[in-house]
């Protein structure tokens, strides 16, 4: 529980500070990742906030606690800038930086840089490009993440169609596969999110289940 304290105390002082525009919690059977073969298939907190992602530069911080004990499992804080703002829209980012701590307390830092890129086909649909290069700072590891995504929104729903292929010093070969993210939007400030994924290389099968509070 004191874990918990602290992390909520460090996310509502962070949001304070950087005057945040959003901010959410959400309550997931699983864990979130942008790299879907990563995603956790344990009950989870996640913690959003982030300053207007409408303005040049952006921060944005994501936190996930472990529901068993309020482990705290994860934390990202990304800082994107905008390059180009179009119907076709291009941004950088960077982690400063991220980490990630396992059950058994092994703490493993990681810095990563991150491309995103979209254009809009029409005013409900949305082609996205995600690029992530990850390296270990206490540890080895070396990812290059690729993703293209096809975002269709229809009346509350929005759909996420994703294909996506990870290189890593971690595996001998490249691992690939698809994932579907679909949120509805119950009330103006609750979603429920659901997420599938399937890698076309091994017999990773993630599905997660969330209801998230906007504030």
């Amino acid at each position: 529980m004191k874990n918990f304290v602290v992390c909520f105390a460090a996310f509502f002082i962070l949001c304070s500070n950087v005057h945040s525009q959003y901010g959410s919690i959400e309550l997931n059977t699983g864990g979130f990742s942008f790299i879907p073969l990563f995603t956790s298939n344990k009950p989870h907190f996640i913690l959003r906030a982030g300053t207007n992602d409408k303005k040049r530069f952006s921060l944005n911080l994501i936190n996930l606690i472990m529901m068993d004990e309020f482990h705290p499992a994860n934390y990202s804080l990304i800082t994107r800038y905008t390059l180009i703002d179009k119907n076709f829209k291009l941004k950088v980012g960077l982690q400063v930086p991220g980490y990630r701590l396992f059950e058994n307390e092994d703490y493993k830092s990681r810095s990563v840089q991150e491309i995103r890129a979209s254009v809009s086909l029409n005013p409900k649909t949305e082609f996205l490009f995600l690029y992530l290069h990850g390296e270990g700072k206490n540890f080895q590891m070396n990812n290059n993440f690729y993703s293209i995504y096809l975002r269709k929104k229809i009346h509350k729903l929005v759909a996420d169609s994703q294909l996506y292929i990870l290189f890593t010093n971690l595996e001998p070969d490249a691992s690939y596969g698809i994932a579907q993210k679909i949120t509805y939007r119950l009330r103006e400030k609750i979603r429920v999110n659901f997420f599938i994924n399937k890698s076309l290389t091994d017999e990773v099968f993630n599905r997660t289940l969330g209801l998230q509070f906007d504030f």
